[in-house]
């Protein structure tokens, strides 16, 4: 008896010691959701470029502007500098607050290719005046510049000037804001055009002492206009001409589809000018063209309008808000009068423009009454419109989503299947691509799919009835498994080709695609 529970006890010891150094290992399947995500048209296209019509299909409606024309396109009223100086011409004797020196000054401003300004409303801009004194004692200057006024009020700068020495006169430096301010630019007599009217005044200092003025001293004025920007300028603006381009603008409505092609059944474009400035103008179109920088596409517009003179009237003041009544020019480009489809199909992302621009071809036919307001330009829009009826081939909408494979570290995924269950609800054929990505998302590598999404199933109208599911599988290998548990990002990519060839095939309100993910693991635990 002994014997046997001894050897029953040597025997447990044995086993427990066994179970400690091993521990069991067994394998079991686990179904695991991964993804689930839904794409529609905003996946493809900007929600701000979509609009609904009235049967649920949905249409393109995007406008752009090619490029404006402002005031400060036509001039710029450049910084100016006016220097004043006066020499005393003779000896004198000069008691406190005797004045010994008083000048009306006409002064141009230098405004080239021809304007010739009466009048201009400032918006923002500088004035500095510099005062230079030989005079052996302070001397009180008035400067105006009666051509500038604010609400009535002419603007003057009465100041007291340190007296000269026999080393350095006295100086003085002011900045004056000149926003706000009304400029008459038609000199003393209003018969000019670009001048400027100034009025200096000097005096003894009223507390100062009898002074010698000896010939040869000077006063020295000068006044400088700094980043003068009108809000309104009126005048004759000469008969100036422009280029505009070659040069680009942003397209932003394929910004989201990365490849294919597609067939539009018709588009609506117009090009259109509307004219906020007074003066008439003559444009010609040498050049239209959009381009895809992603793949270098390129399709340039043929139509009567690219050479051919464009005849702008000019706009009229209304003398209340808004300030002008403007004219316009529309043009419309259609499938059947232009490739205008050529320009849209290829998914632009620039519109490539070259553009002459002649102001007043006719002369000065106003009588010098040109005008422009700063926010009222000339502009040249783009407005495009075409529904959601198409062939598509290849047509591929991208979405990112996060990823992460969650497990416990001790276990140890062995095998498996990625099983992507897709419910179509869009009347197209599709092929799917994934491409896993790194927590900074850097590209690990692609999956292949060898299946594709089945089409929805359409009605007469071929319009979707119902949806159809496809079920498509991955077979993961050891090392797609491993490159799974390091993504972060997976980038699905479908592919969509309609099914209806050649027939056009319209997009509703509606439609979209769902996708779930989910991984059939077999699983070592420990």
């Amino acid at each position: 008896m002994r014997f046997f529970l001894t050897t029953i006890l040597l025997l447990t010891i044995a086993l427990s010691c066994r179970k400690a150094i091993e521990k069991p290992t067994w394998d079991v399947d686990i179904i695991a959701p991964l993804v689930n995500i839904t794409l529609n048209i905003n996946q493809l296209l900007p929600s701000n470029v979509l609009e609904t019509n009235s049967d649920s299909s949905l249409k393109i409606v995007y406008s752009t502007d090619i490029f404006n024309i402002d005031v400060d396109s036509l001039f710029k009223i450049p910084d100016t500098t006016i220097t004043e100086i006066y020499t005393v011409p003779l000896n004198l004797i000069a008691d406190p607050g005797d004045a010994f020196y008083s000048n009306d000054e006409e002064r141009p401003l230098g405004v080239s290719n021809g304007v010739e300004l009466n009048y201009a409303s400032i918006e923002s801009g500088f004035i500095e005046i510099e005062v230079f004194n030989d005079i052996r004692e302070k001397v009180l200057v008035t400067y105006k510049i009666l051509s500038a006024t604010k609400f009535g009020d002419t603007l003057t700068l009465t100041e007291l000037i340190d007296a000269g020495t026999s080393f350095q006169p006295g100086y003085l430096k002011k900045r004056i804001d000149i926003s706000n301010y009304d400029l008459n630019l038609t000199g003393i007599n209003g018969n000019k055009t670009n001048t400027l009217v100034t009025k200096a005044v000097a005096s003894v200092d009223t507390n100062g002492s009898t002074v010698n003025i000896n010939i040869g001293q000077k006063l020295k004025y000068i006044n400088t206009l700094k980043d003068v920007v009108p809000y309104y300028v009126k005048g004759y603006f000469g008969s100036q001409s422009y280029r505009f381009g070659p040069e680009t603008t942003n397209f932003k409505v394929f910004d989201r589809i990365i490849d294919g092609t597609i067939d539009i059944e018709d588009v609506d474009v117009n090009l259109s000018f509307e004219n906020g400035i007074g003066v008439d103008a003559q444009l010609i179109i040498n050049q239209l063209k959009t381009v895809n920088t992603n793949n270098g596409a390129q399709a340039s517009l043929s139509h009567s309008i690219i050479g051919s003179p464009i005849n702008i009237n000019r706009s009229t003041e209304t003398n209340s808000i808004p300030e002008v009544n403007y004219t316009s020019y529309t043009n419309q480009l259609t499938t059947s009068n232009s490739n205008i489809d050529n320009l849209i199909e290829l998914f632009p992302n620039e519109l490539l423009y070259d553009i002459n621009l002649l102001i007043n071809p006719f002369g000065n036919i106003s009588g010098s009454n040109d005008f422009v307001y700063k926010k009222h330009p000339l502009k040249t829009k783009l407005n495009v419109e075409f529904p959601l009826s198409f062939v598509a081939n290849n047509l591929t909408l991208i979405d990112t989503v996060d990823f992460n494979l969650e497990k416990n570290s001790s276990d140890k995924i062995i095998e498996g299947t990625l099983f992507i269950y897709a419910n179509n609800g869009y009347p197209f054929d599709a092929t799917l691509g994934l491409e896993l990505l790194d927590e900074n998302s850097n590209p690990i590598k692609s999956l292949p799919i060898s299946n594709y999404i089945a089409s929805a199933t359409v009605d007469a109208n071929l319009k979707v009835s119902s949806k159809t599911e496809s079920v498509l599988a991955i077979p993961l290998s050891r090392i797609d498994i491993d490159d799974l548990s390091l993504s972060k990002k997976i980038i699905i990519k479908t592919a969509f080709n309609t099914t209806a060839k050649p027939q056009f095939v319209k997009i509703y309100e509606n439609y979209n695609i769902s996708i779930k993910m989910v991984g059939d693991f077999a699983y070592q635990i420990n």
